[in-house]
């Protein structure tokens, strides 16, 4: 059965964050955004749940400002709160000037972006409110959005009305492989690596994978199925952010094909390479892909070997097998489409995704490698690669992840040492294996 209970994992930094914050004295201010689903309200909720506050879902229609002000004059305290009537945002936080606050009030606006959809002048308003009323109080201010684009818009651009004024700013990104046990504690190692390189670590989409069931009965049920949110998912976060879309999908699923080159993405969309500039530069802004370089480049910003990939496991996946496949899934000819997964994934993506989580668990066991390192990622040019690399000051190690039983050991460790021979510039090198049959054992 699926597990209904909404969990709270992790999250750690950010609510130390949080209460370090609300620990100061005087008026504060965050802003915590992120894409949907991925824990936003889980983290608010778990922060206020032992504190004074007022928990607001802001929705665009046209009683907002009354639906708060009751909630306030609630939350404050005030006689007949729900006889009141608000007909814009300044009476409502004029309540503060009539309440006594002795303990810090958190007020936490969530999808506060929705305010500002009917009224254009919105957010120069509310920040003049912040200033002529919120700041003078005891209160922690917090809003939350999962609509980036206009998050950036309200708040967090340099030209923002309400730029300059939080203390505190939250992206909250997906969960790390690590977590997938906490949220689906039954299924074996094997699987945890095929959930990651699926449904990745968005928490939502964790909690749709059903754990009574095999692998590729949840990936039929839960992601390819015409019923199942995860099928439109990818459609709908798009669509929620981006006024034309179809530039922005034709980039991704080329991305999702394994173009991670400027020039490669170009020439898969036949289009010249300058076009796409401004479009890959708006994904990364929204979190949807991230930019990699090598990791020993000195100068990543100048870096000319650049390479553009899918930030989250889940939509690269939807990419890949979803959005191409309508034409299938529409007319319920699923077992195609499993038929395709089935044939390529491991090489397509979990070998890959390998790769992230193996790095993910050299940072939080050093001893895997012999040191802490200061950093770790990929490295290649123009003639190899390298799946990780991971140094320090005095020590590098050269590490291969191979997704496979039955590996020789020493020629991939042979064929490492000869690729990364012009690398070691003075450190103590090391090399290492990280093959399937390791992490099953």
């Amino acid at each position: 059965m699926k597990e209904n209970i909404i969990k709270f994992v992790n999250r750690t930094s950010e609510l130390k964050a949080l209460n370090n914050e609300y620990k100061k004295s005087g008026a504060r201010f965050a802003v915590i955004y992120g894409r949907r689903r991925v824990g936003k309200t889980a983290l608010i909720s778990e922060f206020i749940k032992d504190k004074k506050s007022l928990y607001f879902y802001a929705t665009s229609g046209a009683d907002m400002a009354d639906s708060l002000g009751k909630a306030l004059a609630n939350v404050l305290g005030l006689a007949y709160a729900d006889k009141l009537k608000f007909d814009n945002f300044s009476d409502v936080f004029e309540l503060l000037n009539t309440a006594k606050l002795d303990t810090k009030l958190i007020i936490a606006i969530d999808e506060f972006q929705n305010l500002a959809l009917n009224d254009k002048n919105f957010a120069s308003e509310f920040a003049k409110i912040y200033d002529t009323i919120i700041a003078k109080h005891n209160v922690f201010l917090i809003i939350c959005g999962s609509v980036l684009s206009m998050l950036h818009s309200l708040a967090l651009s340099y030209d923002a009305p309400l730029y300059g004024r939080r203390n505190l700013n939250l992206h909250i990104k997906s969960l790390g492989f690590m977590h997938i046990k906490e949220f689906l504690p039954s299924i074996d190692k094997a699987t945890q690596m095929l959930v990651y390189s699926s449904f990745g670590t968005v928490p939502k989409y964790l909690q749709s994978y059903e754990q009574d069931k095999d692998f590729w009965q949840n990936i039929t049920d839960n992601i390819l199925n015409k019923s199942s949110y995860l099928y439109a998912e990818g459609q709908f976060l798009l669509n929620t952010e981006i006024y034309e879309p179809a530039s922005y999908f034709a980039i991704l699923e080329a991305i999702s094909k394994g173009n991670s080159k400027i020039g490669s993405i170009a020439s898969a969309l036949g289009v010249n390479s300058t076009y796409l500039s401004r479009y890959l530069a708006r994904l990364i802004e929204l979190d949807l892909i991230r930019k990699e370089v090598p990791i020993t480049e000195t100068n990543p910003l100048k870096s000319k070997l650049g390479r553009y990939k899918i930030s989250d496991n889940y939509l690269a996946f939807w990419f890949y097998y979803v959005y191409k496949n309508y034409s299938f899934l529409e007319i319920e000819n699923t077992q195609a489409v499993i038929d395709e997964i089935r044939a390529n994934f491991n090489d397509k993506f979990v070998s890959f995704c390998f790769e992230d989580a193996v790095r993910e668990m050299i940072v939080n066991d050093p001893s895997l490698i012999g040191f802490k390192p200061q950093k770790i990622g990929r490295w290649w040019d123009n003639k190899s690669e390298i799946d990780l690399i991971a140094f320090d000051e005095q020590n590098i190690c050269f590490i291969e992840c191979k997704w496979q039983n039955n590996v020789n050991e020493q020629s991939v460790l042979n064929a490492l040492q000869a690729k990364s021979a012009h690398l070691i510039n003075g450190k103590k090198p090391s090399y290492k294996l990280f093959s399937k049959e390791w992490y099953l054992n």
